[in-house]
C-alpha cells in the first residue's frame, strides 16, 4: 500500500513537472515570437527607406522562419517554435548589422564631406583675413576639425560629429561677428549717401524754380523730381528697417536717376 501511494504520488509529480515544462515553452515561445515580430517591423521600417540586397535576403529568410515558428505554435509544438524562433532572430541581426554598416560609412562620408567644406571655407577665409582676434578662431576651428578627423579614423564617429559641431558653432559665431560689422558699415554708407540725395534733390527743387521764374515748362521735370523722391523714401523706409541689403541697390538706382535728371536739366538750358 506504501509502495502504492508513493507511485501514485511520483506519477503525479512528473505529471505536474510534465505540465510546468510545457507551460514554460509556451510562454518562452510567445515571447520569442513577439521580440521576433518587433524585430521584423523595425527592419521592414529601415528597408523600406534603403537598398541592400544582402539585408533584405536576410531579412526576408527571418520572416520564412517566424512565419514557421508561428505555424508550430499554432500546432503545439513549442520546442520547434523556439528552435525556428532563434533561427529567425539570427537572420535578423544578420540583417541589422549589415544595415548598421552600410549606415555607418554613410555617416562617416557625411562628415568626411563636412570637414572638407569647412577646412575649405577656412582656408579662404585666412587668405584675407588681417584680424589676428580672427585668425585664432579660425585656428580653434581647425583643431576641431583635426581632432574630427582623427576620431573617424579610429571608428568613433560620435566623436568625430561633436567635433565637427564644435568647429560649425566657431564657424557661425565668426560669420555673425563679421555680419554684424558689415551691417554696421553699410548702414554707415547708406546715410551718407541718403544725405547727399537729400542736398541734390533740394538743388534740383531749387534749379526748377529759378527756371519756372524764367519761363520754362518743366512739368516733365517735376513729375521725374517726384520719383525720385519717392524713391528716396522708400530707400529712407529700408534704412530705418535695417533692411540695409536691399536699401543698397535702390539708392544706388536712385543715384542713376538723379544723374539722367541733372543731364535733362543741362539739356533744357542748352536747348534755349
Amino acid at each position: 500500500m506504501k509502495k502504492t501511494a508513493i507511485g501514485l504520488i511520483l506519477l503525479m509529480v512528473l505529471a505536474a513537472i510534465s505540465v510546468n515544462a510545457e507551460e514554460n515553452s509556451k510562454i518562452k515561445a510567445e515571447k520569442m515570437i513577439g521580440l521576433c515580430e518587433r524585430a521584423q517591423a523595425k527592419l521592414d521600417y529601415i528597408l523600406d527607406k534603403i537598398e541592400n540586397n544582402e539585408a533584405e535576403e536576410l531579412f526576408r529568410e527571418a520572416g520564412e522562419e517566424l512565419d514557421k515558428a508561428k505555424k508550430l505554435y499554432n500546432e503545439e509544438e513549442y520546442d520547434g517554435a523556439i528552435e525556428s524562433c532563434l533561427e529567425a532572430m539570427h537572420k535578423f541581426r544578420e540583417s541589422a548589422v549589415l544595415i548598421r554598416e552600410e549606415a555607418g560609412g554613410k555617416i562617416k562620408d557625411m562628415i568626411e564631406g563636412q570637414i572638407e567644406r569647412m577646412e575649405s571655407y577656412i582656408s579662404r577665409i585666412k587668405e584675407i583675413a588681417e584680424n589676428e582676434e580672427i585668425i585664432a578662431l579660425l585656428d580653434n576651428a581647425e583643431s576641431h576639425l583635426e581632432k574630427a578627423r582623427m576620431y573617424l579614423e579610429n571608428g568613433e564617429a560620435i566623436k568625430a560629429e561633436s567635433e565637427v559641431r564644435k568647429a560649425a558653432n566657431i564657424l557661425k559665431n565668426l560669420r555673425e561677428q563679421w555680419k554684424s560689422r558689415y551691417g554696421e558699415k553699410i548702414k554707415q554708407r547708406l546715410e551718407k549717401l541718403n544725405e547727399t540725395a537729400k542736398k541734390r534733390i533740394q538743388f534740383y527743387e531749387q534749379a526748377l524754380d529759378k527756371l519756372r521764374e524764367e519761363g520754362y515748362d518743366v512739368q516733365d521735370l517735376e513729375r521725374d523730381l517726384n520719383e525720385i523722391k519717392n524713391d528716396l523714401n522708400n530707400v529712407n523706409s529700408l534704412i530705418n528697417e535695417g533692411k540695409y541689403k536691399e536699401a543698397l541697390p535702390k539708392i544706388r538706382e536712385l543715384y542713376r536717376e538723379m544723374q539722367e535728371f541733372q543731364e535733362k536739366l543741362r539739356g533744357i538750358r542748352n536747348e534755349s
